[in-house]
């Protein structure tokens, strides 16, 4: 054999795609709830290097063989071929959708998967000694990698390597396309399937790189995905789900110059204490405590708006940053925060009310660091005064200042 055979090239491809998967399994360590992506994408790994191994078991294809060998005819090799392809495309897809963390029922999986696989399959049946093969089949390919192009198009705002995948589904879409109006404007001869239907040089060659490009692509955006999990534990507090103080300061001001513009502002921010936290410790203990923070946390994550701010600024306190809000607002907010720690809805109920005093401010601009510090210095002050009462807001004064 020669290496510009296609047979001995299958036997070096195959066994190099299987080794770049597992490459990929063992590059990737992410928490269990995260590895449906690696799963999905070996998944169409191992489907890729069966859909090039079926060339292999045609009669005649490796003469001094095994008998089992020869299991597919040219014309059922071909059709499994095709939809091996398009199978594995499917499993890619998922993968992706997997990555952009969406959730979907089992019936959105089985129509990504199987549906363009099963509509091939039956139009190639019928197709299969007509001059229409080919370009149902690259009509499918089309198909099926918009539809994976479609799902990774989002993914371009959180993940680099999603603009090589883009890349090659625009690459793919254009030569699929270009193909398909080709060959359906002008009919080759049918498919004779008189000999083993084998993958040609150059098209072994496309196809071998394209995968390995995407696959390397794909392992990028796992690494991506794996720091930004890293940095968002290290800026989370993990009891209450909040962002910690230690990212907190610099969440913020980077989400304000990122997003600065007139419906930013004005700011308003929030120094929150829950009442007779102390109390609670000491006579029900510290897991019932801890239950309290939980409960006062789910609260405010249940009223606040997607783009509010809510910080665990340290023990029993909280902050919160409501982006476009003035302080009327932001006082409103907190009389439906009160009114809903007064209904809990969470269980188990706690045998104690939960109060908190809170401190509020509202500023025009937010530029620096130190702008973000005199502004809780202010609100911290205003905590102070409503923390002699216990239950109450204050908004910050001239005196604050």
């Amino acid at each position: 054999m020669l290496l510009n055979d296609p047979v001995t090239l299958l036997f070096i491809i195959i066994p190099f795609g299987l080794m770049t998967t597992l490459m990929l399994c063992l590059s990737y360590v992410g928490t269990s709830r995260h590895r449906a992506p690696l799963h999905w994408w070996i998944a169409g790994d191992l489907l890729l290097a069966a859909y090039r191994a079926v060339d292999l078991l045609q009669p005649g294809v490796i003469p001094s063989g095994p008998d089992w060998l020869g299991v597919l005819m040219p014309d059922s090799a071909f059709i499994a071929n095709t939809a091996g392809l398009l199978l594995a495309i499917g499993c890619h897809t998922l993968a992706l959708h997997h990555l952009a963390e969406r959730t979907s029922g089992i019936a959105w999986h089985l129509r990504v998967l199987l549906m363009p696989v099963l509509l091939y399959g039956i139009g190639a049946t019928v197709l299969l000694h007509n001059s229409y093969m080919l370009s149902w089949f690259f009509l499918f390919c089309v198909l099926t990698i918009g539809v994976q192009c479609y799902v990774t198009w989002p993914l371009r705002k959180r993940f680099r390597g999603a603009w090589a995948l883009l890349a090659g589904h625009v690459a793919l879409l254009i030569f699929h396309g270009h193909s398909t109006i080709t060959l359906a404007l002008d009919p080759p001869p049918p498919l004779t399937f008189d000999e083993p239907d084998m993958f040609s040089l150059p098209a072994l060659a496309m196809d071998f790189m394209v995968s390995f490009l995407f696959t390397l692509s794909f392992a990028l955006m796992l690494q991506e995905q794996l720091r930004q999990q890293v940095v968002q534990l290290s800026i989370t507090d993990t009891l209450t789900g909040a962002l910690n103080r230690r990212g907190a300061v610099a969440s913020i001001l980077h989400q304000e110059r990122r997003q600065n513009g007139p419906q930013r502002y004005p700011l308003a921010v929030a120094m929150i204490d829950l009442d007779n936290f102390k109390r609670i410790n000491d006579q029900h203990g510290h897991a019932m405590g801890d239950s309290a923070l939980q409960m006062f946390a789910n609260t405010v994550t249940r009223l606040m708006r997607k783009e509010d701010v809510f910080v665990r600024w340290g023990g029993e306190e909280f902050l919160l940053v409501f982006p476009g809000t003035d302080v009327h607002l932001a006082q409103m907010f907190m009389k439906r925060l009160r009114e809903a720690l007064d209904r809990p809805t969470a269980e188990p109920r706690l045998p104690f009310p939960i109060g908190f005093s809170a401190g509020l401010a509202q500023t025009p601009s937010l530029n620096s660091r130190e702008d973000f510090e005199a502004l809780l210095r202010s609100v911290d002050k205003a905590l102070y005064r409503a923390k002699q009462v216990r239950g109450r807001v204050e908004v910050v004064e001239a005196m604050d200042v």
